[in-house]
């Protein structure tokens, strides 16, 4: 009879959504390998078995939450406009148990993090511009649709890290301020 290796005792799905709570908690820089076996319950040969080290299961930690958010869902809603950006802006106050955007988080340690989770980061803010440029288009403001669009990315990112110490009704009232502000 052939060896047939050893049967994974884990899920995938179910390792990944635990390494983004830690990742999501402590950062990159200060997720131990010890407090990712913890997190998952899956032995570090384990997690080497489907990830090559802690940065490829970083990147896929970061892949498998882009993948997960409702974000682009929102931002491609019809009709296009105003709508979208306010809940845009909205959604990343109830971020499954964590404070922010789990992303714009990540941009803290954009100095230390891998190549490839940079290149991921990068191509994510490419197609959040475009999204967020198409919805501003569509609302036909009076200011110039690009600068808008930076703007509002700049305080997506802004909120998201004022997550982490102020409770999401205290920074409600910035939201709806700021959408006044850029839709006059």
């Amino acid at each position: 009879m052939p060896n047939m290796g050893r049967i994974k005792g884990f899920s995938r799905n179910d390792v990944l959504e635990a390494a983004i709570q830690v990742f999501w908690k402590k950062g990159f820089a200060d997720t131990s390998l010890k407090d990712l076996e913890l997190a998952t319950g899956v032995n570090k040969s384990g997690l080497y078995s489907e990830f090559k080290d802690k940065d490829d299961l970083f990147l896929e930690s970061l892949k498998h939450y882009q993948s997960h958010t409702a974000i682009v869902d929102i931002l491609t809603t019809a009709p296009l406009g105003w709508h979208n950006i306010e809940n845009f802006l909205k959604a990343n106050m109830t971020c499954k148990g964590q404070k922010g955007c789990f992303l714009a988080n990540t941009l803290r340690e954009y100095s230390i993090i891998p190549q490839k989770v940079k290149n991921l980061i990068e191509q994510n803010s490419k197609q959040m511009n475009e999204m967020v440029l198409n919805n501003i288009k569509a609302a036909k403001p009076k200011k110039d649709p690009q600068m808008l669009t930076s703007l509002i990315l700049t305080f997506a990112s802004g909120i998201s890290l004022k997550l982490n110490v102020m409770k999401p009704e205290v920074l409600m009232p910035e939201v709806e301020s700021f959408l006044k502000l850029v839709r006059d």
